[in-house]
């Protein structure tokens, strides 16, 4: 009976990560990233395997139209989700909106509500 050939195997990295299995190839300590990755499954111990996922939510926000067309022309144009542009541009409006005192935002949600 033949063995199987190898199938590559997508899976998401974050880049600074990769950046870490970089230096043992560049040392010498390792002959590929993907040489790396197979003797460190080789090598675990996945009866003790401990994964720490942070606690996530999955809200909904109404959006316009216009808006979530953009957003998804942007998404497929980054090569990204468009979960990720909403996380980036609230985590870029908050410290702006954080930086306002605090009675401002309270008159912007009175004048909503007349």
């Amino acid at each position: 009976m033949r063995a199987r050939p190898a199938k590559p195997f997508p899976f998401s990295i974050e880049v600074e990560f990769l950046d870490r299995l970089n230096e043992p190839v560049r040392d010498g300590k390792a002959e590929s990233v993907s040489a790396l990755i197979r003797a460190a499954l080789e090598h675990y111990d996945f009866a003790n395997v401990v994964v720490l996922h942070p606690a996530q939510l999955q809200i909904s926000v109404r959006l316009p139209p216009a808006l979530r067309q953009t957003l998804r022309k942007v998404a497929r144009s980054r090569h990204t989700s468009i979960g990720q542009l909403v996380r980036a541009a609230v985590e870029a409006y908050l410290p702006k909106l954080e930086a306002q005192p605090a009675k401002a935002a309270r008159k912007r949600r009175r004048r909503r509500k007349a």
